[in-house]
């Protein structure tokens, strides 16, 4: 369980943190490569409606940003 004072992005402001599509956000959420949090229900096969929510915790997004940081250094 996290701790209350994490804090949560959602996938559009990850999205604009790393400077990568929404798409590439969800594709590396599903992956496992960015860990991420999914609430709500989930999206039943052959619905068009929405399923869940997805929410990244900003420590996880400051770590790829700082790995980054140190590989074009």
């Amino acid at each position: 369980m996290l701790p209350a004072a994490q804090k949560l992005l959602t996938v559009a402001e990850t999205a604009k943190l790393l400077r990568v599509s929404k798409p590439t956000v969800y594709r590396w959420a599903a992956s496992g490569y960015l860990p991420s949090i999914q609430y709500g229900q989930p999206r039943v096969e052959g619905e068009t409606r929405r399923g869940g929510a997805i929410r990244i915790p900003r420590s996880v997004v400051e770590e790829l940003l700082a790995l980054a940081t140190e590989e074009a250094a």
